[in-house]
C-alpha cells in the first residue's frame, strides 16, 4: 500500500490544486484521510472522487465553496463501493483478468501520447502484469506516474519548463498563510495536473 505520508500528502496537494487557492487541511480532514487509508481505499479512488465533486460543482448553476474534504466523503464512499470488486485478494493471490486488460489499455493510451518520454513508459506499465496483487500493481503505477511526469518535464526546453512552473506559482497566488512544505506540495500537485492536461496523459491507475 502507498505509504501513509504519500497517501496524505497526495490527497492534500490534489485537494488544494482543485481549489486553486492556498489551503491547509483541518484536523477533521486529516482524521477523514486516516479513516480512508485504514479502510484500504486506494489513493486513485480518493483522487477521482475529489475530481468528481469539483467537476460537478464547477458545472452546476450555483457554485459553492468546497472548504473541506468532508464535501468529498460521500463521493469517495460511493466510488469505492463501485470499484471494490477490483480489490482482490492479498499479496499471494494472482490478479484476475481485469488488471491485465486495464494495464494493456493504459499502455496503449501512453503509446499514443504526444510526449516521447511518456510513450517510453508503455512497456513498463505492461510489465506490471507480473506483479502478484492489485494493491501492489496500484502502488507501482503511482510510482511510474510520478517518474513519467518528471521525465516529461525534464525533456522540455528549459524556458518551457520554467514557464510551466511560473504558471503554477501564479495560479496559487498569495500563499502567506501556507508553510513551505504545504506550498511545495500544492505546487507539485498543480504541476503534475498541468503536465497531464497539456500532454493528454492518462492517470496511471486500474481504478477508472
Amino acid at each position: 500500500m502507498t505509504s501513509a505520508e504519500e497517501y496524505f500528502t497526495e490527497i492534500e496537494g490534489h485537494f488544494a490544486a482543485r481549489r486553486g487557492t492556498p489551503f491547509v487541511l483541518s484536523a477533521k480532514d486529516w482524521l477523514l484521510m486516516k479513516k480512508w487509508r485504514e479502510e484500504g481505499i486506494p489513493l486513485p479512488v480518493v483522487i477521482e472522487a475529489i475530481d468528481t465533486v469539483f467537476e460537478k460543482n464547477e458545472s452546476s448553476g450555483r457554485k459553492k465553496v468546497i472548504s473541506s474534504l468532508s464535501y468529498c466523503r460521500h463521493a469517495v464512499k460511493e466510488l469505492w463501493e463501485e470499484r471494490r470488486e477490483l480489490q482482490v485478494g492479498g499479496d499471494d493471490v494472482l490478479p484476475e483478468e481485469a488488471p491485465a486488460a486495464a494495464l494493456e489499455a493504459l499502455a496503449v493510451r501512453l503509446e499514443s501520447a504526444s510526449s516521447d518520454p511518456a510513450r517510453a513508459f508503455a512497456q513498463r506499465v505492461r510489465e506490471l502484469v507480473a506483479e502478484k496483487s492489485i494493491p501492489r500493481i496500484e502502488e507501482k503505477l503511482i510510482e511510474l506516474e510520478h517518474a513519467m511526469i518528471e521525465s516529461v518535464i525534464a525533456s522540455l526546453p528549459p524556458d518551457e519548463a520554467t514557464a510551466l512552473r511560473n504558471h503554477v506559482a501564479r495560479s496559487i497566488g498569495e500563499s502567506s498563510k501556507l508553510d513551505e512544505k504545504t506550498r511545495a506540495r500544492t505546487e507539485e500537485a498543480n504541476l503534475r495536473r498541468l503536465v497531464r492536461e497539456r500532454f493528454v496523459l492518462p492517470r496511471l491507475t486500474l481504478f477508472r
